[in-house]
């Protein structure tokens, strides 16, 4: 590198392809630390956190009084660098912190879209258990290119990985677009000093070190983002000393992170850092992050810290995700339940962020880190954190998850859960009936309703659902007298729409009572806990309360048992050995009268030997393996379009099998965008637009 005027080595900027290629190499080896450009609105009047300006106008609507507002206008115009901070400092000494945390509250709600459970959003309130559920509700959230691929990334990231998530954004979007994209995360939410060494659970860890929208307080001045926080600084620190840390539209304000970085650098710990900036035109990232770089240049001239430039996280983040599923495109060889063989599987953006901060931005120098828009912002495991420490959270019920605890309950009607899979479908209300192995198909076009999801699992009213042959091959292992059942599968394959059916595959005879939990939404950080919640949903199930398994013995004695398991995996060792062993011996006991179904991501050897248990003191548990679309279950689905729609995607069929690699989630994207596209009255020519563009996939 020549030097620069004062004498140093200029600086030297990589581009998005060295960056897709680093990161794409070792992807399970990444820490992300992401700012508001991940979950802000990609164009304008899409859903979502209102940038800076929506903000400041959102806080402009707390004043009514013309005096005030006149004092609110003279107080930004002094800091016209800074409006953002100058907003809220204003706000904050003209009326509280409780009024700025409700500020940043309307604001993450304009990322709400409307849903089957929420249709219209609640009055603004001081209940977090309303917050709670409409954070659970995933499917009534949008999701920007950069939030939605991200959560893919994360979401396939092996247990061992520990996928983490560094955030000064106070939204929630980051955990719900794991939970979306199938996987699990929990959080951590500070807003004082705090350790994160005893946080831990299953899943994404993803903090939030400056508040977050209805748990804690919300940061956003240079006092409040200043302050000296010891313990969360040597956290930070420790988390990202051993990983590459990818920087993404944060603005490097001078606040914990910040400081806690700049401090790892110096000490001449071997940190790797590869920080993305949105401009292009590298002078303009030197004027506008001067400071940062002085700060950054120790790190940089050893060859710790790199800098990219021209790095649109709405572009980016999706072409990431897609190279990664590439890389890790499905195959199978395993045995089908009640399958005599093996054979092999079928493998079948938006415009850039502007940089203008939003939605409690509490970094906001002015600078533009890879379409930085500034700060803002589980299931068991959460966790907040004030000056006295971390304190556990009451668990949401996950919102990827609504496949019920007890029989008849939400997921049995409107099944939300994150595996946008194909199950059979059932007619409701004069919808037709989906498409069984041997059912005759027809267009669904006059139904007047989308018969095709995009997202969630396929609830018994879903007309689009496909039956595969893990559908025969669980019934025939539940009728040959298999005790406890393995569905096995890999991300929005399918596996929770499998599920909820188990009911149908097994024919008791007797009407057995069914228990459908998820372990996603269950106290699995707390043997106590989760056993607590076990017997009373099992309980429910019979209408009835239990406390313990001789209960649960007595009634599946006099009335037959099926409990589904979601999410099996997900038990943490500690309950795990106490629960499946006991569960394993009530199940034998009973001969017959009990049934239980569990979906795995892996075989079910590799997650009972992740619990410490020897699977040959547990029996034998027979697998059925949900695997890619055939060609005749593809055609299935592909079948229910309307005749034009499916006349342009047989014309396709080539690239169809290409861009879905036969997975039913990037199938059911695709029908559904057509199905939408078509309703609103698109040619010919734009539906084979639409079948050829990558985003139509998911």
């Amino acid at each position: 590198m020549p030097p620069d005027s004062a004498g140093r080595m200029a600086l030297e900027f990589a581009s998005d392809e060295d960056l897709l290629d680093r990161l794409s190499a070792r992807p399970h080896e990444l820490v992300y630390l992401v700012g508001s450009a991940i979950t802000a609105p990609s164009r304008g009047g899409e859903p979502g956190v209102p940038r800076v300006e929506g903000v400041i106008a959102l806080i402009r609507g707390e004043y009514q009084r013309a005096s005030e507002l006149q004092r609110f206008d003279a107080a930004l115009e002094k800091e016209p660098e800074n409006r953002y901070q100058a907003a809220f400092r204003h706000l904050l000494r003209t009326r509280d912190q409780d009024v700025a945390n409700a500020v940043i509250r309307r604001a993450v709600l304009q990322a709400r879209r409307p849903s089957q459970l929420f249709p219209g959003l609640p009055a603004d309130s001081d209940d977090h258990e309303q917050w709670r559920a409409l954070e659970d509700d995933v499917d009534g959230w949008h999701l920007p290119p950069a939030a939605d691929a991200l959560g893919q990334v994360l979401a396939r990231a092996p247990a061992t990985a520990r996928p983490l998530v560094l955030t000064s954004n106070f939204d929630p979007l980051v955990s719900i677009s794991v939970r979306r994209a199938g996987g699990r995360a929990y959080m951590a939410a500070l807003h004082g000093d705090g350790s994160l060494s005893g946080v831990d659970g299953q899943g994404c860890l993803v903090v939030h070190f400056h508040g977050h929208w209805f748990r804690t307080d919300t940061l956003h001045t240079p006092s409040q983002l200043g302050q000296d926080r010891p313990k969360l600084s040597a956290s930070l620190s420790q988390l990202i000393s051993s990983r590459t840390l990818v920087v993404l539209g944060y603005s490097g304000w001078d606040d914990v992170f910040t400081r806690s970085l700049i401090a790892t650098i110096r000490g001449g710990l071997p940190i790797k850092i590869a920080w993305a900036f949105y401009p292009g035109d590298e002078a303009v990232i030197q004027r506008d992050s001067g400071r940062l770089l002085e700060a950054l240049r120790p790190g940089i001239e050893i060859g710790r810290v790199m800098l990219y430039k021209g790095i649109d996280a709405h572009v980016f983040l999706p072409r990431l995700a897609e190279r990664l599923a590439e890389s890790a495109a499905p195959t199978s060889g395993a045995h089908h339940a009640g399958e005599s063989g093996v054979r092999p599987g079928e493998s079948g953006a938006a415009s850039g962020a502007s940089g203008a901060h939003h939605a409690g931005d509490s970094g906001a120098s002015g600078a533009h880190h890879a379409g930085d828009s500034g700060s803002r912002s589980g299931h068991s495991g959460q966790f907040f954190a004030g000056e006295s420490g971390l304190r556990p959270i009451v668990p949401p019920t996950d919102p990827d998850a609504a496949s019920s605890h007890a029989a008849g309950s939400i997921a049995d009607v409107l099944g939300t859960h994150a595996e946008a899979a194909c199950a059979p479908g059932h007619g409701v209300q004069g919808m037709p009936s989906g498409t069984g192995s041997q059912g005759h198909v027809a267009p669904l076009m006059s139904s007047g309703t989308n018969p095709f999801q995009k997202a969630g699992m396929l609830g018994l009213a879903v007309p689009s659902y496909v039956e595969r042959a893990a559908d025969a091959g669980l019934a025939e292992a539940l009728e040959g007298g298999a005790q406890i059942v393995v569905v096995r599968g890999d991300f929005s394959i399918g596996k929770s729409s499998l599920l909820l059916r188990a009911d149908r595959a097994w024919h008791s005879g007797t009407g057995a009572a069914v228990c459908r939990l998820d372990l996603q939404m269950m106290r699995v950080d707390d043997v106590n806990l989760y056993f607590d919640e076990f017997f009373a949903e099992v309980g429910r199930a019979y209408g009835q309360s239990f406390k313990g398994w001789r209960e649960v013995q007595a009634a599946a004695s006099q009335r037959p048992l099926l409990l589904t398991l979601d999410e099996f995996g997900g038990l943490t060792p500690e309950v795990a050995q106490r629960f499946v062993p006991a569960l394993y011996r009530v199940v034998t006991q009973l001969a017959g009268s009990m049934r239980v179904v569990v979906t795995t991501r892996d075989p079910i050897a590799e997650v009972l030997a992740s619990f410490e248990l020897s699977n040959p003191n547990l029996g034998d548990w027979p697998e059925v393996e949900l695997r890619p679309f055939t060609e005749a279950e593809l055609g299935r689905l592909l079948a229910l379009l309307s005749p034009r729609a499916r006349a342009v995607v047989e014309h396709e069929r080539a690239l169809v099998h290409e861009r879905t690699k036969m997975l039913p989630k990037p199938a059911q994207c695709l029908c559904f965008n057509l199905w939408k596209d078509e309703a609103a009255g698109a040619s010919d020519a734009d539906l084979a637009l639409r079948v050829r563009k990558k985003e139509s996939y998911r």
